[in-house]
């Protein structure tokens, strides 16, 4: 059965979704007052008023509550692709997604706690799916038969995608495959953000774009 709006799913469901999101807005509203490292579940059950039986039903940890949200963000940063102009080229794209990591305000400190998944879980480990309902919730439009595959899509995978089109245009002239240079887009992402973060008088995706052309 297709569903066009939450409400129309059954109260299972909502209370699934609405539980969920309630537990990421908490989380979320916490980050702006201290670091991640010092927010207990303790802390996140009382302010969303639930129980840590609850909570355990919902994350098996404290941090899979931002693996949940970089699940509902690598969907989101998927579906902003999906409008770029053809004619836009591999920097111009570099740039647009960078901003679009910056601008992200309602993780704070996203691509801090990014840079930590990656170096301690790795995006093809990330076991947080969105069930139905949530499609629906925060992406009405998408159809039901492409939820499996967002549900096992990841950056790493966007990356690589736009990098082989780079290369197959001549923008990319690194004798790397795609897998490799997709790792480089994360990289550069990363050292520019950290760069940025050290002298912010400086934009430094320029300097790291120079690395396309080696």
């Amino acid at each position: 059965m297709m569903y066009q709006s939450l409400e129309n799913f059954p109260l299972r469901k909502i209370n699934y979704v609405k539980t969920r999101t309630t537990i990421l807005k908490t989380t979320a509203n916490l980050l702006k007052q201290k670091e991640f490292a010092d927010i207990t579940v303790d802390e996140i059950c009382q302010k969303a008023q639930i129980s840590r039986g609850t909570f355990f039903n919902y994350f098996s940890t404290k941090e899979h509550i931002f693996h949940y949200f970089l699940r509902i963000f690598t969907i989101k940063i998927a579906l902003r692709m999906q409008q770029w102009n053809e004619e836009m080229s591999f920097e111009e794209k570099l740039d647009t997604i960078y901003k679009w990591f910056l601008e992200e305000k309602q993780y704070s400190k996203f691509i801090s706690s990014y840079i930590n998944f990656i170096l301690t879980v790795g995006e093809e480990a990330n076991e947080m799916k969105l069930i139905d309902a949530e499609f629906v919730y925060f992406y009405g439009n998408l159809k039901e038969e492409d939820y499996a595959y967002y549900n096992e899509l990841t950056l790493n995978e966007l990356f690589m995608k736009i990098c082989k089109e780079a290369k197959e245009k001549g923008e990319i002239t690194l004798d790397y495959n795609e897998k490799e240079l997709s790792s480089l887009v994360i990289g550069e992402i990363t050292g520019a953000y950290l760069s940025d973060h050290i002298s912010s008088d400086t934009e430094h995706l320029t300097t790291f774009n120079r690395i396309w052309k080696a």
